[in-house]
C-alpha cells in the first residue's frame, strides 16, 4: 500500500508539474511582450531598492569610509531603475538596437571574408546564405521590428511547451506500461522440495567395518 502511495504521489506531482510549465510556456508565447515587461519592472525595483540601501549606508558611514565610486553606482542604479520601471520599450529597443548592431558588424565581416576566400578558394553562393540571413536579422532588430526580449520570450515558452508535452507523454507511457505489468498474470513459481538430509557414518562403524572386512 506505501509503494501505490508514493507512485500515486509521484504521480501526481509529476502531472502538476508539466501542467504547470505548460501553462508557463503559454503565457509566454502570447503575452510575452506583458511578460517582459514585468521582468522589466521588477529589475528596476530591484535596482531601486539597491540605490536607496546604498544611499542609506553611504550617509550613515564615516567620512572615511565614503568613496565618490560608491556614489556613482549608487546613481547609476537608480537612473537605471527608473529606466526600467518607466521606459520599458526603451530598455527593449536599447538592447535590440545594440544586439541587431553587433549582428550586422560580425555579419558583414563575415560576407568580406568569403568574397575574398571565394575568389581564391571557389567557393559556391551557397556560402552567403547564412551571413546573409544574419545581416537581414540585425536589420530588424536595429529598425526594432524584431524586439529580442520579447522574442527570447516566446522562445523560451516554445521550449517549455515542447518539454512539458513530451513529459507529460512519457509519464503516460511509463504508467501504462506499470498498469500492463500489474494486470498480467504472474507466473507461478515451481513448487520446492524438500531435500533428505544424508547423515555422515561415524569413525567408529567406520573402523568396525574395515576390520570385518580385514576378517
Amino acid at each position: 500500500m506505501m509503494n501505490r502511495k508514493k507512485l500515486y504521489k509521484i504521480t501526481t506531482d509529476k502531472i502538476v508539474g508539466s501542467l504547470a510549465l505548460f501553462c508557463v510556456g503559454i503565457c509566454l508565447i502570447i503575452w510575452a511582450e506583458e511578460v517582459t515587461d514585468i521582468i522589466a519592472i521588477i529589475l528596476g525595483g530591484f535596482a531601486l531598492l539597491y540605490s536607496i540601501l546604498g544611499l542609506a549606508r553611504f550617509i550613515t558611514a564615516s567620512p572615511r569610509e565614503r568613496r565618490s565610486l560608491s556614489l556613482f553606482f549608487i546613481i547609476l542604479s537608480f537612473i537605471i531603475g527608473i529606466l526600467l520601471i518607466l521606459r520599458t520599450d526603451f530598455i527593449k529597443g536599447a538592447i535590440s538596437f545594440i544586439i541587431g548592431f553587433y549582428i550586422i558588424l560580425t555579419s558583414a565581416t563575415a560576407i568580406v571574408d568569403l568574397y575574398d576566400s571565394r575568389q581564391k578558394l571557389g567557393l559556391k553562393l551557397g556560402s552567403y546564405i547564412w551571413p546573409v540571413i544574419g545581416l537581414l536579422v540585425g536589420i530588424l532588430c536595429v529598425s526594432g521590428q524584431f524586439i529580442v526580449p520579447d522574442q527570447l520570450a516566446r522562445l523560451t515558452g516554445a521550449v517549455l511547451v515542447v518539454y512539458a508535452v513530451a513529459w507529460f507523454i512519457g509519464l503516460l507511457m511509463v504508467s501504462k506500461n506499470i498498469k500492463e505489468a500489474k494486470s498480467s498474470p504472474s507466473k507461478e513459481a515451481p513448487a520446492i522440495k524438500e531435500g533428505k538430509v544424508v547423515k555422515p557414518k561415524s569413525s567408529k562403524n567406520s573402523s568396525k567395518s574395515s576390520k570385518k572386512s580385514k576378517k
